[in-house]
């Protein structure tokens, strides 16, 4: 084989290489930290984690931008009236094709991830970063929290700047195990005292490997055609 064979298959050989140490930047695929708000359920700018009782997990829908969908990074806002070191801190990631307490399907589901940090220490407002290992999540999906402090917890914003959510979050009832959808804005207060949704949370993604795996493949063809001058 000739020298010039052998660079032009060393050319071939080039995409198949790149394909395994391909990194990418993450990007912001969801954004609610822009505006803090508070009201009738949060008047400190926060909704504390044992609000119903200790460890009752409480999840948020949100609705993805973009196209990036491998979750990298999670980093949720919290917020105290005191300093304070919380235990732990759950977060998973749920599809929501669970079924809540009326048997319709749109709760917490299906598990996707789910990590815990530990002696979290909080003064004020907060940021705790979850790193996620490149967990795979549909353009809609449920974060879920379980902590225990009644003097901080999630941080409330309103209105994302990327990507959207709803007026509403997910409890999960303890002495029946069924989740219930709750309105940000639902009785005694129906007015604008109530913070119109958001816990405040931002997530970083990246694409899924298949982007650039069909980049390097595409790069391939193309030298194979040259390396045998058509």
């Amino acid at each position: 084989m000739n020298r010039s064979i052998r660079a032009r298959m060393g050319l071939l050989l080039l995409p198949w290489t790149m394909v395994g140490p391909l990194t990418y930047a993450q990007t912001v695929v969801y954004d609610n930290t822009s505006t803090p708000t508070s009201g009738y359920w949060a008047p400190n700018g926060f909704w504390p984690f044992s609000y119903y009782s200790p460890y009752e997990p409480t999840g948020y829908q949100v609705n993805l931008s973009g196209t990036d969908r491998l979750v990298t990074r999670f980093d949720l806002l919290l917020s105290s009236s005191q300093p304070t070191t919380i235990t732990s801190i759950s977060l998973g990631l749920y599809m929501p094709d669970g079924y809540d307490g009326d048997g319709f399907q749109w709760a917490p589901g299906t598990l996707l991830w789910s990590g815990t940090s530990t002696d979290v220490s909080v003064n004020g407002l907060t940021t705790l970063t979850f790193s996620v290992p490149r967990v795979a999540v549909p353009d809609t999906f449920i974060w879920v929290i379980r902590a225990d402090s009644n003097v901080a917890g999630l941080a409330t914003f309103n209105p994302p700047t990327v990507g959207s959510s709803d007026d509403y979050y997910w409890d999960l009832d303890g002495p029946s195990g069924q989740w219930w959808a709750q309105d940000f804005s639902c009785p005694p207060d129906y007015t604008t005292q109530s913070p119109y949704a958001s816990f405040g949370a931002e997530i970083w993604a990246v694409p899924e490997p298949a982007t650039g795996s069909l980049l390097a493949l595409g790069l391939l063809g193309l030298l194979r055609r040259r390396a045998h001058g058509t």
